[in-house]
């Protein structure tokens, strides 16, 4: 097939003033086909060949959390970023096929710092695996953030940054799950809670599970626990969550791992959760994770006793967590990656850490009650009895109300929608060439070392960043085939030494995967070439099982 190119949709002068960024997007990504792509331009020349396979079209889906890369945090120890390394290389080789993996903040220590991005960045995983972010208080304090990575559907209303630093709340859907992004940095919880419901009351129903993400976890057991910033969160998140029937809540900051009891919306432990490999919600309870550090950069201490506390594992090693989704169940398995270990047999053995399982959880909805038959009828019954000298058509109309009344019995959860949609990614100017590709690579550039303390963005303005157009794929009843309608945007900077991109891929599932945008980094070495365009080819090499 021939390759496509993508022509830029936003571009700019990096945060080190050295680089530049671009910013571009592809529609018409097929579920379950092999893409590659490259990075560059005819004048410049194109990084090597890199591929991602989209995603399933329906049926069970996985994707991967981290928390606090945060690579620097070690004072310059080339251990952070091989740490970071290690845990995704091990998460990788652990799951099966993921469809992108999801970072919970605090991706570089110093938020304009080039190097640590480019570190970041520079696992083989990133530039085959799509990945989402979520900003953390180290991330915050740059546009280095903003331009190193896609947001779908991101609304700089809602929790926005301002004129120097990055923001704001975005969402999308991936493996028929709603994701809800929130700015955690800052503090317009009014802002968060409408972003919240605005986004579950418009796409809630395409969705059979709803996930929130932001950075600053409200349910940790280390010593961020008591912060100011931490207990408003806390106070403002439970009821939102609850209305909206949120499912899981993840969350890092706190570089240690904790699994709450459900939660109800007063913020307190539902009453018979008991935090086993099993948890069977009801509407308006949800699950949250605290995940650690996922390089292993630094620990904090552990604080007992909190009545939150389901499940705590405090053994400063490096972790992820897997999340697998079905219609039935989402379950959490996390696995720490101690330094040093191999696997012993297999493809990859001796070649890849292996991972070592300390938490797993399935998270499925409690069943509704059907209605007693005998309740209806004995309704019926004395309804059509009716009081003495009324008019028995009367007495028979109250009766069916009142009976149709008690057997209404409406599902907890949420309605699939069966629609196939697509995913994007943001990425360079655009244009990959060779066999199938998504979305471009995480810029690899911008420069200032500028420490991100806990400083806040709140909802300023400043519309900077790009912004992904959504991208719906075409409905269709189960069972039936339609296209994925799957948007890929790639971002990146680079000049004349320097280049990098990113790029999302997508695929589709049973929901729309509506706005796209999950970023697919490709960090580029120095010396490499002024980013003109995203080249894309598809192989249409399906996964074995698939027609």
């Amino acid at each position: 097939a021939d390759a496509e190119t993508a022509e830029t949709t936003d571009s700019g002068l990096a945060t080190d003033l050295k680089r530049h960024f671009n910013h571009a997007s592809m529609t018409g990504l097929e579920p379950d086909t092999e893409y590659a792509y490259q990075v560059g331009s005819e004048e410049d020349g194109f990084t090597e060949v890199q591929r991602f396979t989209t995603g399933d079209a329906g049926g069970d889906d996985e994707f991967l959390v981290f928390g606090d890369p945060q690579v620097g945090a070690g004072g310059g120890d080339p251990d952070d970023a091989a740490g970071w390394d290690r845990t995704l290389s091990s998460a990788a080789a652990t799951a099966e096929d993921p469809s992108f993996f999801y970072s919970l903040g605090d991706q570089v220590n110093s938020a304009g710092n080039q190097d640590q991005y480019a570190q970041y960045l520079a696992p083989e995983a990133t530039r085959t695996i799509p990945q989402a972010t979520t900003i953390g208080n180290h991330d915050v304090s740059s546009k280095a953030y903003e331009q190193h990575f896609n947001r779908p559907n991101v609304s700089q209303h809602h929790g926005g940054g301002g004129v120097i630093t990055s923001g704001g709340d975005y969402w999308f859907i991936e493996d028929g799950v709603l994701f809800l992004n929130i700015n955690s940095n800052s503090s317009d919880m009014d802002a968060h809670a409408e972003f919240i419901d605005e986004v579950v009351a418009e796409h809630g129903d395409q969705a059979r599970w709803t996930v929130l993400g932001f950075h600053h976890s409200i349910y940790s057991t280390a010593t961020h626990w008591n912060d100011l910033d931490v207990k408003r969160l806390r106070k403002a998140i439970p009821p939102v969550a609850a209305r909206n029937d949120i499912d899981l809540v993840v969350s890092g900051h706190d570089h240690i791992y904790n699994r709450t009891f459900l939660m109800d919306g007063e913020g307190k432990p539902v009453e018979g959760s008991e935090a086993g490999a099993e948890e069977e919600k009801e509407g308006g309870q949800t699950l949250y994770l605290t995940l650690t550090s996922s390089s292993g950069s630094k620990f904090y201490d552990y604080v007992p006793g909190l009545d939150w506390e389901g499940k705590s594992v405090h053994n400063d090693v490096p972790a992820f967590t897997r999340v697998q989704v079905s219609d039935e169940a989402l379950r959490a398995t996390t696995y720490e990656v101690p330094v040093g270990s191999v696997p012993a047999e297999g493809e990859r053995a001796g070649a890849q850490v292996a991972a070592e399982q300390i938490d797993d959880v399935e998270l499925r909805r409690a069943e509704a009650e059907e209605p007693d038959p005998g309740d209806d009828a004995g309704a019926d019954a004395d309804a059509e009895g009716g009081a003495e000298g009324e008019d028995a058509g009367a007495d028979g109309a109250d009766a069916e109300a009142g009976a149709g009344a008690d057997a209404a019995g409406a599902e907890d959860g949420k309605e699939t929608a069966d629609s196939d949609g697509g995913t994007g990614a943001t990425g360079s100017d655009a244009v990959a060439d060779a066999a199938g590709a998504d979305v471009g690579q995480d810029a690899d550039g911008t420069g200032d070392d500028a420490d991100a303390g806990t400083a806040g963005a709140e909802a300023d303005s400043a519309e900077s960043g790009t912004e992904t157009a959504d991208s719906e794929g075409g409905a269709g009843s189960t069972g039936s085939e339609s296209d994925s309608g799957t948007e890929a945007n790639a971002a990146g900077t680079a000049d004349d030494s320097d280049s990098s991109g990113t790029a999302s891929a997508g695929g589709d599932g049973d929901l729309p995967r509506t706005g796209g945008g999950l970023a697919l980094p490709l960090a580029v070495g120095a010396g490499a070439l002024a980013l003109g365009a995203l080249l894309l080819f598809a192989s249409r090499r399906r996964r074995a099982g698939l027609s």
